[in-house]
């Protein structure tokens, strides 16, 4: 897939795994919580690989 098909893809995960760490985190519930941390890391940082490019 090219890049403006999968910066709208990335920025939805971001923006849901980011709900969901804050959910999580309200709920003291750490591990879910690092869990979804991780995953918005990730995707923060392919994201960025991806626009490097430009």
């Amino acid at each position: 897939m090219n890049e403006q098909r999968l910066r709208p893809v990335y920025l939805l995960g971001i923006a849901g795994s980011a709900y969901a760490l804050w959910y999580y985190l309200s709920f003291d519930a750490t591990a879910y919580a690092a869990v979804f941390g991780l995953v918005t890391v990730v995707l923060v940082f392919r994201l960025r690989s991806l626009t490097a490019d430009d």
